[in-house]
């Protein structure tokens, strides 16, 4: 549930490389450290997928998006973050039976993604993105080129700010990508009810 926080949101991760990275179940890595389209995985595991816009407009990039992007110091930034939702297949399929099922049935958030994106490319080639999963993009443009990796646990939850147990282990992931003169950050919180951890 999201709480009436102003966007934008933020990412409560300690971005690491992965040869930093030891503790990963194989089951799990298996999603961060895939490099084909999030949302077209996503998509195939449910009937009720959706792109929630928490908020897209020009800010600045935190300190760590800034040392990613650190070519393009000088750009104007659009910060953009979405959830991205679905309702298991299997509790899709019972919709309508009665009401505990329905209850049961309300898309789950799955995935918190913030983004951040040359203001340019918003203004021009993006400019009606809106609800629109930012992979359809990507991933339907073969001159996009996706560079390494990086990962960290969630230490709490970016849309309640509930801090998460010692022994619970939630992941992000973030990689940058780049087309033409242009570069773009893109991270993925896999929350709770991902996919990731079923």
């Amino acid at each position: 549930m999201i709480t009436p926080k102003m966007f934008p949101y933020s990412m409560p991760v300690k971005w690491q490389s992965l040869r930093d990275v030891t503790e990963l179940r194989p089951s799990v890595a298996d999603w961060l450290l895939n490099t084909g389209s999030l949302t077209e995985r996503l998509q195939a595991l449910t009937s009720h997928f959706k792109v929630e816009l928490l908020g897209q407009k020009v800010a600045c990039p935190d300190e760590s998006e800034r040392h990613r992007l650190s070519q393009n110091t000088n750009n104007t930034w659009q910060i953009r973050e979405v959830i991205l939702q679905g309702v298991p297949l299997e509790t899709a399929s019972k919709v309508g039976t009665n009401s505990t099922v329905k209850r049961q049935s309300m898309p789950q958030d799955w995935v918190f993604a913030r983004s951040v994106l040359p203001d340019n490319l918003c203004n021009s080639t993006w400019a009606n993105l809106g609800n629109q999963p930012l992979g359809s993009r990507i991933f339907n443009d073969d001159k996009f080129v996706r560079g390494e990796f990086e990962i960290g646990k969630l230490t709490y939850h970016p849309l309640n700010h509930k801090a998460f147990s010692p022994t619970q282990d939630f992941w992000a992931r973030r990689s940058k990508f780049t087309i033409e003169n242009y570069e773009l950050l893109v991270a993925e919180a896999f929350l709770p009810d991902s996919p990731c951890y079923w």
